[in-house]
């Protein structure tokens, strides 16, 4: 594993912001709606930018402007940009996209073959319907979906292969696995199917309220369309980024008191980096190699 040092920090941190700055150039350019979300927006409000210890930027992004934007990045990306999604990339394991800078390099998971560049996630988020309970099973069977795409991405030796079925627990992942090493192709257009027509299920125009399917918040996920509304511009590294209208409501409805910084023993980043490269592209076979060189 790799560390982003403090010395690194400010780097790491000059690219990723740099790409953000080029999807809101997308987003203004081509009359695209955006919001900071999650650990990002929490920065604009209190820190007026990234949250000192936090490594990563975070966006979503309304289903009808979310589409635009892909369908757009196929053909429009600037140069040193990209748009990674499970749709363009062999074994990408999420169903929400990246914008990555493609001269860099990370690596997060030795065991999912999958290259990124220092990147921004782009959520969608789509419209839920009324019942709030019957919304959240539907998250929870995508939940279900998303992690069976992780797992037919993962690329286990023979060894981590066959300890799966040392835990009970495993069993479904093991079978998961075993399906996918005979026909992952397919099985993975289908789980991406299946997630499509819960997402899609609801109109979003027409929907009351919204959720992000992909997002890691449970219940927080499902909200008021009303809080986003008109956007309201915040200042961020520089930038002037959206947030969420009522971006208050949106804040304290995922973590209460947003305006106290955590304990000391909580600030860290929560994101894996195997091996990174802030210079240049490197592609997967000989990322590989320099792996097995750091650990001899």
């Amino acid at each position: 594993m790799q560390e982003v040092t403090k010395e690194l920090q400010p780097k790491w941190n000059a690219v990723i912001i740099d790409v953000f700055a080029a999807f809101i150039r997308i987003c203004e350019q081509y009359g695209l709606c955006y919001f900071c979300a999650g650990g990002t927006a929490i920065g604009a409000v209190r820190h007026q930018g990234m949250i000192p210890w936090d490594d990563d930027i975070d966006v979503f992004m309304p289903r009808p402007d979310y589409d635009r934007f892909l369908a757009l990045a196929a053909h429009s990306m600037p140069e040193g940009y990209e748009v990674m999604t499970p749709y363009n990339t062999k074994d990408y394991p999420m169903y929400f996209s990246k914008m990555c800078n493609a001269r860099t390099t990370l690596l997060e998971n030795e065991h999912i073959p999958c290259i990124f560049g220092l990147y921004i996630d782009i959520f969608p988020l789509d419209g839920a319907c009324d019942d709030i309970e019957t919304c959240y099973q539907k998250k929870c069977r995508f939940k279900r979906l998303m992690n069976k795409l992780e797992a037919i991405s993962t690329h286990n030796s023979f060894g981590e292969y066959v300890s799966l079925l040392k835990k009970r627990s495993e069993w479904g992942r093991f079978a998961v696995k075993t399906v996918a090493f005979f026909c992952r192709p397919w099985l993975r257009k289908w789980l991406l199917k299946q997630m499509d027509n819960i997402a899609y299920a609801n109109d979003y125009a027409q929907s009351s309220s919204v959720v992000t399917y992909s997002g890691v918040y449970h219940r927080q996920e499902i909200y008021p369309k009303a809080w986003l509304e008109t956007p309201q511009s915040f200042s961020f590294e520089g930038l002037m980024v959206n947030l969420p209208h009522d971006y208050d409501a949106y804040l304290r409805h995922f973590f209460g008191d947003y305006m106290t910084p955590p304990p000391v023993e909580k600030r860290a980043s929560h994101h894996q980096k195997v091996f990174f490269n802030l210079d240049k592209r490197i592609a997967l076979s000989d990322v590989k190699s320099l792996l097995k060189k750091m650990k001899s």
